[in-house]
């Protein structure tokens, strides 16, 4: 009777080959790992970019016009106040948290400071302060032409309201603008940032400066 067998061919390169298939396969790791690390560091870079230098931030609505406009992106600052430690000062345009959506930030300018008293008369707002206790006229060149400031609910009209120890913002746009007129001052606490950078759209590319009274 025949017998059947099975016949095995061998191919010694496959494990002559050894070394190579390791050494691609070290590199293939490696590959990998470097990807891994460069991408932790991106986060990490965000993260501390985001956390402690800057942050992205897009305008929605029109409080702030003509100055700022829905659908542009700023960049707010987190150095001057938090890491430097140096006083917001009069006409910053600061983005702040909501004081009744603290999940919400808001973009405002800066009018009244901690210690001061504001008053709104005849559409325009004064100061009054330990330099000048008579008050004083608040020229805003940022303002649209023929910019009426009203008083609301809070700061009423042709009333002293006083600071305390906190801010008085004020949106560029006062008849669109709910601010502290309605809602009352800002703590420092609640400051995130001073705009510095509007990057988008291209066009409108721009480095934000604070006035000067």
């Amino acid at each position: 009777m025949q017998r059947s067998t099975t016949e095995l061919t061998a191919h010694p390169h496959l494990f002559y080959n050894t070394p190579v298939l390791l050494k691609l396969l070290r590199g293939t790791i490696k590959f990998f790992f470097e990807i891994a690390e460069t991408a932790i560091m991106a986060v990490l870079i965000f993260l501390v970019l985001y956390l402690f230098l800057v942050r992205p931030h897009q305008i929605r609505g029109d409080s702030m016009l003509p100055n700022f406009h829905d659908g542009e992106y700023l960049l707010t600052e987190m150095v001057s106040y938090n890491i430097l430690k140096h006083d917001p000062q009069r006409g910053d345009v600061i983005v702040f948290r909501s004081p009744d959506q603290p999940s919400v930030d808001f973009i405002k300018r800066i009018i009244a400071l901690p210690g001061e008293k504001i008053k709104i008369q005849n559409g325009k707002v004064f100061i009054i302060n330990d330099d000048h206790p008579e008050g004083f006229l608040l020229e805003e060149s940022y303002l649209a032409d023929g910019t009426v400031t009203e008083g609301r609910s809070t700061i009423q009209e042709e009333k002293v309201f006083s600071a305390g120890d906190g801010y008085v913002v004020l949106g560029d746009n006062r008849e669109r603008s709910s601010d502290s007129r309605e809602w009352g001052v800002i703590k420092k606490d609640a400051i995130v940032g001073k705009v510095w950078l509007r990057y988008w759209p291209p066009s409108a590319f721009t480095i934000i400066k604070t006035p000067i009274y």
